[in-house]
Parts: structure tokens; sequence; C-alpha cells
């Protein structure tokens, strides 16, 4: 018997030997070994390679719209989803292309190919409301609905379906849902809603959450006086103020508010405030004369900026304090300091107030100043909302140094006019000494009817 030599040995090969009792025997150098085992690996992963190119090929296509390039790389790779899908929208997105039919037919295989794609299913169903094929859209928004349900962008989807074939009370539940998870689509859904509904009652009812967060309720309010639609918000308005928000924050309501006034719709505005007031979101004015038209005339509130309370100026150039006793009286007074040295048009304060049309004012305040370096100071003005044309009046400036005195000014309001905004204001000086700094006070404001008989009754100058 033939000894096998040890293959260990020198590092040599083994040698190969003829025996008639046994079949061939061989060895390889382990280099060539290696090549022979590997050979399939490689050409598995050149194989490997060449399909992930060509399908990276194919699916970067995917950014275009032109219906030639993308068959091209359907027919490189067939059984992409991907592909067929990005070919149906095109179908129904680009206005030279539009073909609902073929849009379904190829949206239809991506979903066979991949079932588990929710968007798959939602653009099919809008496909088929292109198409008018309303089974379709439904089975397969329903599919879309089933692989997604808290999805905002199903929601919408279903929504725009069920409104499109003009079944609103399917159509409503899901926008409610929608508008519960994600307010980015309050200012969509109101306008498709009143598009297809033109019912503000029936959205309010249907679509608009009635939950603990008032975003959307507030927002529809905004957008349907932002419409010109204002008897319907009010009447949402009052099914708001007595079922879910009996006490509303004042911050939701402000903008609501802020439109009705800045358009003059005083009489909404003031039933709102008087709700407001009733629901104790507004204090009661501290100083309680029914002579006195102002609210908190004597400033010793913080201002609520909205409304028919005091706005007061934000600027940083101006520093304001109300906690400041007043010499005159022993009260609070409000000072006002314009610490920057700029010449600049200031409404300080200013408040709007429900007034009767044809009637004499007077509106007086108590001013004291420092050295206010200025040739244009701080005065009383009053604007007639509503009206263009009508005079502006003012009072007298206060400038420099002066102790406590009155400044007044008395107006007549017009036919039409059934608010007025009253400011304590600084117009912009017209000379090069306009640049002002200083301090000034103010406390004590009243605004009151009079008689033409009364002295200091006849209206003021003009602006």
């Amino acid at each position: 018997m033939n000894q096998q030599s040890n293959p260990g040995q020198a590092g040599a090969g083994v040698l190969s030997e003829r025996n008639p009792n046994y079949l061939l025997t061989w060895s390889l150098h382990p280099g060539s070994r290696a090549v022979l085992f590997l050979l399939p690996v490689i050409v598995l992963c050149a194989w490997l390679a060449y399909e992930g190119i060509r399908v990276a090929w194919a699916t970067s296509k995917l950014d275009v719209f032109s219906i030639p390039e993308i068959k091209h790389a359907i027919r490189l790779d067939p059984d992409n989803p991907d592909l067929l899908h990005w070919l149906g929208l095109v179908y129904t997105s680009v206005p030279t292309e539009i073909n609902p039919a073929e849009s379904v037919k190829y949206i239809r295989e991506a979903a066979r190919l991949n079932p588990g794609r929710w968007e798959y299913w939602s653009d099919l169903g809008t496909s088929c409301d292109f198409l008018g094929d309303t089974p379709c859209a439904d089975d397969a928004f329903h599919r879309a609905e089933m692989l997604n349900p808290m999805t905002p962008a199903v929601q919408w989807a279903v929504g725009n379906h069920y409104l499109l074939t003009n079944r609103e009370e399917m159509a409503f539940p899901y926008f409610r849902k929608l508008l519960e998870k994600d307010l980015d689509y309050l200012d969509p859904t109101f306008r498709l809603c009143m598009r297809a509904v033109r019912d503000p009652q029936a959205i309010y009812e249907g679509a608009i959450p009635q939950g603990k967060n008032s975003s959307a309720r507030f927002a529809f309010l905004v957008f349907l006086t932002s419409s010109g639609n204002y008897d319907d918000a009010m009447r949402i308005w009052g099914k708001m103020i007595s079922g879910p928000d009996r006490t509303p924050n004042l911050d939701s309501v402000k903008p609501f508010l802020e439109f009705l006034i800045d358009h003059n719709k005083i009489q909404d505005a003031r039933t709102v405030w008087d709700d407001l007031a009733h629901t104790g979101a507004i204090p009661p004015s501290p100083v309680q004369n029914g002579a006195n038209l102002l609210y908190d005339p004597g400033l010793a509130l913080p201002p609520l900026n909205t409304g028919f309370a005091w706005h007061m100026n934000e600027s940083p150039e101006l520093q304001f304090d109300s906690s400041e006793t007043c010499v005159h009286e022993g009260s609070k007074c409000l000072r006002i300091n314009f610490a920057v040295g700029r010449n600049a048009d200031y409404d300080l304060l200013e408040q709007v107030v429900v007034v009767k049309p044809k009637t004499r004012y007077q509106l007086v305040a108590a001013v004291r100043s420092d050295n206010l370096t200025s040739d244009s100071g701080p005065r009383l003005r009053v604007v007639e909302m509503g009206c263009t044309a009508c005079p502006i009046r003012v009072s007298d400036a206060t400038l420099g140094t002066t102790a406590w005195h009155p400044v007044d000014v008395a107006f007549e309001t017009q036919e039409q006019t059934q608010a007025v905004r009253i400011s304590f204001w600084r117009p912009q000086g017209q000379t090069s000494l306009g640049d002002i700094t200083g301090t000034v006070w103010v406390d004590n404001l009243l605004l009151r009817t009079v008689d033409a008989t009364e002295p200091g009754a006849n209206p003021a100058r003009g602006k």
C-alpha cells in the first residue's frame, strides 16, 4: 500500500497517484482551490450588483413626469410597484396627460404587487373618483383606512371622497377626527366643506371637534367672519358660549373679537364682550360710574389688549409703569417713559367705546410731564370708526415739564357712527426737533355725553 504524503508538510500540494483499487485522488494549490470555491459567489454578487444598478436606474425615474421614460423604466423592472404607482399618478396629476382609466390600471397593479401600502390604495381611490367609479373608490379607501386608520392623510382623502360623492354625513366624522389630530388641516377643511355643503351650521355640528380643545371652533368663527359670514358666526358663537365653551379663555376669543371690531361689526362685538363679562373672562371695571363710558378709566387693571378694554403699546422703545402713586389724588396712575429718543408715531394707549350717533361727547384726562423734549407731545385723540371722511379730533399737546392738569376734547358723532377709538397719542414731529425723550403721566380718563349748552361742549379742533 502506497503511503500518501501529509498535505501539511513543507506547505507543498498533495501529490496525486493512480491506484487500480481506488478512484483517482487529487489536490489543488490553496490559492487555486479558493478561486474555485469563490467563483459561484463572485458570479452571484456580480448579478446582484447588476440588478441593483438596474433597479436603481429604473427607480431614479420617479422624479420625472415623462410617461415614455417611466414606461422604459418599467420595462427594465416590470414588477416594481413604485414605478407603476408613479405612472398612475402622472395620469391624474399632469394636465396634458390626464387619463383616469390608465391611472386606475397602473395604480391597481401596484396595489396588487404590494397590497400593504396604504398610499397605493388611497391614490387608487382618488383615481377611481376621477373615473367616476364610486364602488371602486369605496373599496380602495376602505383598504387604505384598514391599513392606516390614524394617519391624517388617510382621513383627509376619505373625507374628500365622501364629500365628492355627496355623502357629507359620512364625510364629516373623518374631518372631525382629522382636526382632532392635526390643526394644519383647519383652513383646507373649512374651505372644502363650505364649497361642498355651504351650510356653516351643519359643518360646525358635524365636522368641528366638540371636545376640550376649542382651537378648531374658534378658528371656524374667524374663518366665517373673514368670509363675511357674520350671522352664521354669531349663531355658532351662541351655541359655543352655551355649550362646550361656557368658560372660554380670553386669548382664544381675541382673534374673533378683534376681527369683529376691526370690521366695524360693533353690535356683534359688544354681544361677544357682554357674554365674556357674564362668564367672568373679563373682570368688571373697578369704577362703576354710569356717566363714564370707559372701561377701567383709572387704569387700575392690567391692560387686556383686546375688545373694549385698554390696548397698550408694546413697543420696546416705550416703558410703562402703572404702579406709581399719583400725587394729585393719591391713587395709581400710568407713567410712560420715552427712553429711546425717536421721532415716531405712537398710539400709547387706546380703547374702543360704543357710542350713539348724532350725540355730543367730551373726553377728559389728567396729565403731567417731565422734560418732554420734542415739538410734538402726547395728546388725546378721537377717531370715529367706520367713517373715513369724519374729522379726527385731538386735544392740546403736553410738552416740557408740567404739573397735573386736565386735557380734553369734545366732539359730536356722525349719523352712522357706532363706536369711537379714543387714544392717548403722540404723533410724529414735523421738524428736526421731533425726537422725543422724557416722561408723561396720565390718569382719570373720562368719556361722557354732554349738552350743547355745557361749557367746553363745542367740538375740538381737527387733526
